[in-house]
């Protein structure tokens, strides 16, 4: 491993070994230096500010995923990090790109004129505690294969008139984790994340971020006519008022897991909650969101941090037009963990009428049964009626009792609930439950807090 240096102050003598004889440009040192080892370091000094009237293209031909090459600001005098180094591509029209093998950056400042694009397929390009002010896209995204990792960092977009991140290729990786992304775009009909035609087989995965200050109403993201592309938000505080798409073509999801509503970082625990709004999980066969006005008493309850109790919640389940006996809706999994001995898996749902077996079904993992039990070995078991079967009606639940409008009468029509069969597992273990819905246009309510019967 070799370290290199980078300041505005240095007199630009190789081997570049010390900020004394640190290179003026981060472009320049990668020049003279001709190519880099995989591991190889680069110090930029923290008051380092380079600006270049012109597009700015970066290349670290030999790093590799696992062994980057690694940017770091650090004090200019005891060579410990300290953030601050800047580079900026400045002149209207110019951008700053990133090219070839794999870079990770950490405490730097990026300022650019018009986009931060990366050009080379397969790159992968980490960025730990760095700022970003684009003044239009900090992510283009125009090749195949491209991984990026944005590790608490702030991302600014003053661009007026189009998306943050904009995507032109297929095969992207892209997690967002800490940090803030703002986007000063007064037109609430551009997306944060932007997909075309062709842009497809891309996953961006945005978790415990600050988008508050994007615009209020602004859609989450827009998945164009692009296929199979997965968007998730976790833990993340979004706009007021932010929107979701609706979700037409195969393959396209969007989840928002335990986020807030740009009101307050505080969120449900568990699968997801969206402050009672917008839903939590959508594709193109239907949409899920939480519920606290339609919930089965002595439930799933979201147990907000400084109460003893929290509010009962469901999720209700809607689905499109899509679903059929053969692509139904799958709801995301219901897990806990389970002790040895003989039980059942009881899952209870709610709606104003009654559901056929070929409708609604539950497919259940559970440990071995095994005598002895097969280390990591588990057991399917599916409540799905086979394609010719005649359907049955869903044993009805006359035990629970459900709040809200469109959860059925009490006791009767409507109320239902899904039974494995008994199953005994030697070890303990997880269990995990997944319902399937292929009921077209359907509303209903499912209670998250399973019920074991022993």
């Amino acid at each position: 491993m070799t370290t290199y240096y980078v300041d505005d102050g240095g007199s630009q003598t190789a081997p570049y070994d010390t900020y004394a004889k640190a290179e003026t440009t981060l472009a320049a040192l990668i020049a003279a230096v001709g190519g880099f080892t995989a591991d190889d370091e680069i110090h930029a000094g923290h008051d380092h500010a380079e600006n270049t009237a012109g597009t700015v293209e970066l290349a670290f031909a030999s790093g590799v995923g696992s062994q980057p090459v690694r940017i770091i600001s650090s004090n200019t005098t005891s060579d410990e990090y300290q953030a601050g180094a800047s580079i900026q591509a400045s002149g209207a029209g110019n951008d700053l790109n990133l090219s070839t093998g794999a870079s990770d950056w950490y405490g730097l400042t990026f300022v650019v004129a018009d986009n931060f694009g990366f050009l080379t397929a397969g790159s992968v390009h980490r960025f730990h505690e760095c700022t970003f002010t684009i003044a239009d896209r900090p992510i283009v995204v125009g090749v195949v294969g491209i991984t990026l990792e944005y590790h608490n960092c702030a991302i600014v977009s003053t661009d007026a008139g189009g998306p943050s991140f904009n995507f032109a290729a297929d095969g992207i990786c892209i997690l967002i984790r800490g940090g803030s992304i703002t986007m000063g775009n007064a037109n609430s009909a551009e997306p944060i994340l932007e997909f075309g035609a062709g842009d497809d087989n891309n996953t961006v995965l945005i978790e415990d971020c600050d988008l508050s200050g994007c615009t209020s109403d602004m859609s989450l993201v827009s998945f164009g006519a692009s296929n199979n592309n997965r968007v998730t938000y976790r833990r993340c505080k979004l706009p007021s008022a932010y929107t979701l798409p609706v979700v037409t073509r195969e393959g396209n999801s969007i989840k928002v897991e335990s986020c807030s509503g740009g009101t307050s970082t505080e969120a449900f625990l568990g699968i997801g909650g969206v402050d009672g709004g917008n839903g939590m999980w959508r594709d193109n066969r239907g949409d899920i969101r939480t519920s606290t006005t339609r919930a089965r008493k002595n439930g799933a309850r979201d147990w907000p941090p400084g109460a003893p109790e929290g509010n009962n919640y469901s999720w209700e389940v809607t689905t499109s037009a899509n679903v059929s006996y053969f692509a139904p809706l799958e709801l995301p999994p219901i897990a806990f963990w389970t002790q040895p001995g003989a039980q059942k898996v009881i899952i209870y749902t709610a709606d104003d009428v009654d559901w056929d077996d070929d409708e609604l079904w539950m497919v259940v993992e559970h440990p071995s049964t095994d005598t002895p039990a097969e280390p990591n070995h588990v057991v399917l078991q599916n409540t799905k009626p086979e394609p010719l079967a005649t359907p049955e009606v869903v044993e009805r639940d006359f035990d629970s009792i459900w709040a809200g409008a469109g959860t059925g009468t009490d006791g009767s029509t409507g109320q239902q609930h899904l039974k494995s069969s008994i199953f005994n597992p030697i070890e303990a273990g997880p269990v995990i439950a997944r319902l399937y819905c292929a009921k077209p246009g359907a509303t209903f309510y499912v209670d998250l807090k399973p019920f074991v019967e022993r």
